[in-house]
């Protein structure tokens, strides 16, 4: 217990010392006898009481000493109200205690109205009533927030990027900032008096709720994220911390809630998520080399689609101003597989001009309306990259839907849009090549086959004359031995030929039909025979590997179809799917007409390699090429184009 003592204040001042109890303060009584204050300190241990008898010695107090509490008796000379209002007017946030002396009870309204702040009667309440009070009113100021604190306060919630939320122990929202009103779309006159239920996105359950309740009921600070739902009805995630604010008795006064926008944030976690799972389950689609290019293409809009969550999906090939689609998923029965439009009616354009992937959000709040790849198409939402083989546009690589989409998603499925993209341009490079290998050695195959079977009969003429010359000096052998060898010359040009034209044709051109037929047949013996063309028709393909064509179906029907008399009249014309070239000669029987194409296949003196040329050609351009019988009984080859031979190549080969 301390022990009282005088003091700098004069002879009625004096200290109460500490004790090592109790919350510590220090406190001013003012016209209250020794006799009460040391009762006040036994109640109040670890309080230092400063004691004085008048106004004057308490304002020369509270000049020099920190004080928590002043505590007057009102039965002051100067009266203790008067003592009240002098410490409100030079200490305002001085707490006050006002002691009645005496048992009158008539100066509690005036108490009130001098704004003390707390009330104790040594009479009714005693001195342990009176170190209660006081200890109340000094916990519940290191508790308040002063004016000036508290404007500085609601000038940091007003301006706080977080949304904000004050409600009443019921939930009743008492107060909301402006991000609160930015984030759920509800302005402040809307949200107060009603409760945080207008949020309820139905994303959570009930034990959710209870889960919260029991929490902030007992007192916990409750911090979870929570889906919630704007004014306009659009789901947000929100970072959410609500904690209680509690009076000095421990009783929930209010809740204090903070929500932070994580909307985003999620989508970008999201949308991580998803390109890892679409780039996991691309390798395992690349790794299966012996998959044909065609399903792979098909598998990876699939896996785009699905873990991007796109409607649609489609790859295209663009070339010579039209964009062809090679492969589609979703159900925009404008966007199907081998479908064709010009460029300039097709979100492609754009694509390939952009320097990265081309992303459209709204296309109806970004400036494409009006636009003829939107009013074609009719995606509001789209991204699409560019798909580049060695170095030049092959195509694009695009995703998209009807509805509009979150741009932000959008952005963030750049890279992996991007990356599907290369993976494609790399992939089909791979097929050209290894299709072209192939090839090549299916020919190869194919020349030594028949190289070692043609050769074999004009050698062992060659070699069995030269024995006989020898035996018998008999110069006749001379010219078989010459004949022989020619022919084996014949056979080895056609074969290179053949090797040379079975390139695929990356380069085509505009040829007039009419123009390189008549080229083509002044360039051989015609004798007799005559050409007639039906019509001028440009067609893309490469000159000089469709001259090789032209001369090598001219000699056919020279040599096969002129008969005895040596006259055959050939026809040169366009036809709805290509062109034809057919003549009035003998024809070829039904039963041999799938043979006629066979590398050696002759039933006469040729190589048997003018047709294989002619049709190793045809496949380089993409085209197909069958034989029927003319109107007048000869032979006929008609040439499929299929459209490709406006590209000069197959899309994927």
């Amino acid at each position: 217990m301390g022990r009282y003592s005088s003091g700098q204040y004069g002879e009625t001042a004096g200290r109460i010392k500490r004790s090592p109890r109790a919350v510590p303060a220090v406190v001013l009584t003012v016209g209250l006898d020794a006799a009460v204050c040391e009762a006040v300190e036994a109640e109040l241990d670890g309080v230092d009481v400063i004691t004085t008898q008048s106004v004057e010695g308490a304002m020369d107090a509270l000049d020099s000493e920190p004080v928590d509490c002043v505590a007057g008796a009102s039965d002051l000379a100067a009266g203790g109200i008067e003592l009240a209002e002098a410490v409100r007017e030079s200490h305002p946030e001085l707490p006050f205690v006002l002691v009645a002396v005496d048992d009158t009870g008539q100066v509690s309204g005036e108490a009130i109205n001098a704004g003390v702040d707390g009330y104790a009667s040594l009479c009714a309440d005693g001195a342990e009533g009176v170190a209660a009070r006081i200890e109340a009113t000094v916990t519940s100021d290191r508790s308040r927030v002063t004016r000036g604190q508290l404007d500085g306060i609601k000038q940091a919630v007003e301006y706080a990027a977080d949304a904000i939320v004050v409600t009443d122990p019921d939930g009743t929202i008492e107060y909301v900032n402006p991000a609160f009103e930015k984030l759920t779309g509800y302005d402040r006159t809307e949200a107060v008096g009603r409760t945080p239920r207008i949020l309820k996105s139905g994303e959570q359950s009930q034990a959710y709720y209870e889960r919260m309740w029991d929490a902030l009921l007992g007192g916990e600070v409750w911090e979870e994220e929570i889906v919630n739902r704007t004014k306009s009805g659009d789901l947000y995630v929100a970072h959410q911390t609500i904690a209680p604010v509690t009076g000095v008795d421990g009783t929930v006064e209010k809740f204090v809630a903070i929500q932070r926008d994580v909307t985003e944030h999620r989508q970008f976690e999201s949308q991580i998520e998803a390109s890892e799972a679409t780039l996991s389950q691309l390798y395992d689609t690349t790794f299966d080399a012996d998959t044909p290019i065609e399903t792979k293409l098909q598998r990876v809009l699939e896996i785009g689609a699905t873990h991007m969550d796109h409607p649609v999906g489609y790859v295209t090939r663009i070339e010579d101003g039209t964009q062809e689609i090679l492969a589609s998923v979703g159900s925009n029965d404008r966007i199907e597989a081998g479908a064709e439009d010009p460029l300039e009616r097709t979100y492609c354009r754009k694509t390939i001009a952009n320097e990265g992937p081309l992303v459209v959000g709204d296309a109806s709040e970004e400036g494409w309306e009006g636009d003829p790849a939107f009013e074609r198409f009719e995606l509001r939402c789209y991204l699409g990259a560019e798909i580049r083989i060695d170095g030049e546009t092959y195509g694009t690589l695009c995703f998209g839907g009807e509805e509009p989409r979150d741009r932000a998603v959008l952005e963030i499925q750049q890279s992996t849009v991007k990356t599907l993209a290369r993976w494609i341009g790399y992939e089909i490079d791979r097929h050209r090549y290894e299709r072209t290998l192939e090839r090549k050695n299916e020919r190869l195959e194919k020349f030594a086959s028949v190289i070692s079977h043609d050769l074999r009969n004009p050698l062992h003429v060659a070699r069995a004359r030269l024995e006989l010359a020898r035996e018998t000096g008999d110069d006749d052998h001379f010219d078989p031995i010459e004949r022989a060898h020619e022919r084996m010359e014949s056979i080895i040009e056609d074969t290179l030929t053949l090797a040379r034209e079975g390139e695929l044709v990356t380069e085509v051109s505009s040829v007039s039909l009419d123009t390189i037929a008549r080229d083509c047949w002044e360039s051989i013996e015609s004798g007799a025979a005559t050409l007639e063309t039906s019509g001028d028709d440009e067609l893309r393909a490469d000159p000089g590997k469709l001259r090789h064509i032209f001369e090598n179906l001219f000699r056919n029907s020279l040599e096969h179809g002129a008969g005895e008399s040596g006259t055959v009249t050939v026809t040169v014309g366009p036809t709805d799917d290509g062109f034809y070239v057919a003549d009035d000669g003998d024809g070829i029987p039904e039963e041999q007409r799938e043979q006629v194409f066979e590398q050696g296949y002759s039933d006469g003196d040729g190589t048997g390699f003018g047709l294989a040329i002619v049709e190793t050609i045809a496949r380089a351009h993409g085209w197909s090429v069958g034989v029927t019988e003319s109107e007048a009984g000869g032979a006929r080859f008609e040439f499929d184009v299929d459209d490709q031979g406006t590209t000069g190549r197959p899309p994927l080969q």
